[in-house]
């Protein structure tokens, strides 16, 4: 074949890549979309991509199905994604530190987020609230490390491993010298329920979901970690307040797609879902219940993950955090 045929099948071919692109986009989706959680039905991972599963399915004329896939502090969920086809069927409702902080707390990881994910949106943020069981006899920060340290080893906290939470109750221990020991759950929601039966002392938990046991007398708000006082605990101090200055951690979720991903798809999803949460409905329900509702491009969540990468590896090396 001369250089003057071959160029001319390049393009050709170049061509016929671009078409059948065009053709999935204008043809997407054309059958069942699923939504991989990768943790356990319950928590706020799991309430986020439900709803939003749900308006997406009006939105798309399609079917949208929840699949949760715990385990593993989520690896378990991430490394199904990353082995399925790049055609935006399958997308994957992606908490902060499995995006962030993943790849340095765990030695081996079957997949890479650089490599085998692609940003699509930024979904909700939510500020975390140190939260204690009222059999606790302490009312604030300083006094949770006094008691920590006069009662060594009686002082328990639940996590799902590498979560913010975790991460939260990791620096508060380096920084004050707490006696403060992590119990490793897969998922929030199994973690609470341990502290509202007594099983644990303390957690860092989203002020989404803790807004109903606080509210119910269950368990007992020291501080919120936020730059100021949250709007839904107007009366609970932040951390800066209770003297323990730059110590914000708020979570969010956001979807990501397999890398390869069709451009086309990628941007339709992005503008399905920010209409769905910046939606006045939809807002309002987070709002309502602790949350901040974003919606953003795929190059925003990209170069928003970058930011919270670097601030919390950052953390997780100060922290001193050994890698599993």
């Amino acid at each position: 074949m001369n250089l003057s045929n071959r160029r001319s099948l390049l393009s050709v071919l170049a061509l016929a890549l671009c078409s059948s692109i065009a053709f999935a986009a204008d043809d997407y989706p054309n059958r069942t979309v699923r939504v991989v959680v990768p943790y356990p039905a319950g928590g706020i991972a799991d309430k986020v991509a439900r709803e939003v599963a749900e308006q997406l399915q009006q939105r798309l004329k399609q079917t949208v199905v929840v699949e949760n896939r715990s385990g593993a502090a989520g690896n378990i969920g991430f490394e199904h994604v990353a082995r399925q086809p790049a055609d935006g069927y399958t997308l994957l409702l992606a908490p902060a530190s499995n995006l962030t902080v993943q790849p340095v707390l765990f030695k081996r990881l079957s997949y890479d987020l650089e490599r085998d994910f692609t940003p699509v949106s930024l979904l909700v943020q939510t500020p975390q609230v140190l939260l204690v069981h009222p059999a606790l006899p302490v009312d604030s920060v300083q006094s949770l490390i006094d008691y920590s340290k006069k009662n060594p080893g009686k002082v328990n906290y639940g996590v799902s491993v590498g979560a913010y939470s975790h991460l939260a109750g990791e620096l508060l221990r380096s920084r004050t010298g707490a006696d403060l020991t992590a119990i490793p759950y897969q998922g929030s929601a199994p973690a609470i329920n341990d502290l509202l039966a007594g099983q644990t002392q303390f957690i860092f938990n989203e002020v989404i979901t803790a807004i109903p046991h606080i509210q119910s007398g269950k368990l007992k708000p020291l501080a919120v970690a936020y730059g100021s006082r949250a709007p839904w605990l107007p009366k609970v101090p932040t951390t800066a307040e209770a003297g323990f200055p730059d110590f914000e951690v708020t979570s969010w979720y956001g979807i990501v797609a397999r890398s390869g991903t069709p451009a086309p798809v990628v941007d339709r999803l992005a503008r399905e879902l920010r209409a769905i949460v910046q939606s006045p409905d939809f807002r309002k329900r987070y709002d309502d219940i602790g949350a901040f509702t974003v919606g953003s491009s795929p190059e925003e969540f990209g170069r928003f993950i970058q930011s919270e990468t670097r601030k919390w590896t950052a953390v997780v090396k100060q922290a001193e955090i050994q890698p599993n």
